[in-house]
């Protein structure tokens, strides 16, 4: 940009990530978006394709998954990663399901659930308080602030297991939430100030966390892909009007192609848990914090 008031057009560009592009911005937005600094504020505006066809969620999904050619998906249970999961097993077969959390927490159970309906096996991690030391030391070293080490735990360590196992081309349900109105936040949003809001989150979230997956999966020498921001999918939901998208449940128009990839109720309608939640990390860190006298979670990773 040459002044405050510019405008900077995106390119269109293929949106798979790869580990060299991990400070690229352009490949969250689809071709014809704007970025626009004005008076020190980023504008950002996310552009409809008149050419993009309705109801093509499901369709763009498989093109950017058959595009990269995973051989693993990180899976939780929950409905981004499942119906990726259900996409690159039905295309590609022997795609393993990766995942990670402490002993009986949700995402492990729900992620057996998965597994079972998909006929594919679950390659799990369980969180320890020697495992989860040992991931909070690897991220420190990628300088990352304490809530990305929180966030990365349970990612580093699934990471890491795809890698052992001999994995190179792992898949992300990241992404959903901020492109289909999944967080807790946008119920209290006003629904015409909903496009705006999703239009922030995403240019933010390479800053943020792709910042700390690409640079996880850099670590471990493993590719990483997020096809819910591939160009395609970004269009496919820009071409739906706000009243669908928020219809009856978080993420509905995901929940329906979760439906109609035969995934059962337990996975379609189950409802959203923060990655740190539901594979118990939060809980595993707060008691080992008091249990070593720490203060606070963030004290107790410093000292780490």
């Amino acid at each position: 940009m040459k002044n405050r008031n510019d405008t900077l057009l995106i390119d269109k560009i293929n949106s798979t990530s790869k580990n060299e592009e991990i400070f690229d911005f352009r490949y969250i937005f689809p071709g014809g978006a704007s970025v626009t600094l004005s008076n020190n504020v980023i504008k950002v505006k996310l552009v409809k394709n008149e050419n993009t066809e309705q109801n093509d969620i499901l369709k763009a999904l498989r093109h950017s998954i058959l595009q990269f050619k995973p051989d693993s998906v990180l899976v939780s249970g929950g409905i981004d990663s499942s119906v990726l999961a259900a996409i690159a097993i039905k295309e590609f077969g022997d795609v393993k399901l990766i995942s990670a959390g402490t002993k009986d927490s949700e995402d492990i159970y729900y992620a057996g659930v998965l597994s079972s309906e998909l006929n594919s096996t679950l390659y799990n991690v369980t969180i320890t308080e020697e495992n989860l030391i040992h991931a909070i030391k690897e991220l420190k070293e990628l300088k990352l602030d304490t809530y990305n080490i929180i966030m990365g735990i349970t990612e580093f360590l699934s990471i890491e297991k795809a890698n052992k196992m001999g994995l190179k081309r792992i898949v992300s349900g990241i992404g959903s939430d901020e492109l289909f109105f999944g967080f807790q936040r946008h119920k209290t949003i006003k629904k015409e100030e909903l496009s705006e809001f999703r239009e922030y989150r995403l240019f933010y979230m390479p800053a943020l966390d792709l910042w700390r997956l690409n640079s996880i999966a850099n670590k471990l020498d493993m590719s990483i892909a997020f096809p819910y921001l591939n160009d395609k999918v970004i269009e496919a939901a820009l071409s739906k009007s706000i009243e669908e998208l928020v219809e009856n449940y978080d993420k509905f128009p995901v929940r329906s192609i979760g439906k109609s990839l035969g995934l059962s109720g337990k996975i379609t309608e189950r409802r959203k848990k923060a990655m740190q939640y539901g594979s118990g990390t939060v809980k595993l860190l707060r008691n080992l914090s008091k249990k070593k006298k720490y203060e606070n979670v963030g004290e107790f990773i410093k000292e780490i």
